[in-house]
């Protein structure tokens, strides 16, 4: 509820709001066969919202959360499994969206990685139209 005057602030994001984040990003990107890096906050700069550093060949991407919307958190999370896989063009395009997709809206209507209906399959043969016959 509002009250008139008032300045409503803006929501950041827990800890735990960051650990589930972080998990269902995880899942997502597993499932895409990508790598997915270690989340830590905040980074160890404090000049920095976002940090990605590789340990042992392994990424690991700090994130701030004090002081930040929701949404700036995710897109650094997201935007650290782009960095993380070398990802460019189309291909960090979709990774995008079905990362987003995982965070903000229902996973559960991405098809399987290779299943994407709107992506020809390469290995299926040509299906005839019923106008054909």
């Amino acid at each position: 509820m509002s009250h008139p005057g008032a300045t409503i602030a803006v929501m950041g994001i827990t800890s735990l709001d960051f650990g589930s984040a972080a998990r269902a990003l995880g899942r997502a990107a597993r499932l895409r066969g990508l790598v997915v890096p270690v989340f830590a906050s905040p980074p160890s700069r404090g000049d920095l919202d976002r940090s990605i550093r590789r340990r042992n060949g392994s990424p690991i991407v700090s994130v701030r959360l004090k002081g930040r919307p929701r949404g700036a958190v995710l897109a650094d999370m997201i935007e650290g499994i782009i960095v993380a896989n070398y990802l460019g063009g189309s291909r960090a395009d979709l990774a995008r969206s079905a990362l987003w997709l995982a965070v903000d809206g229902d996973a559960a209507q991405l098809p399987p990685p290779g299943d994407d209906p709107a992506l020809p399959d390469a290995g299926a043969p040509a299906q005839e139209t019923a106008a054909a016959a």
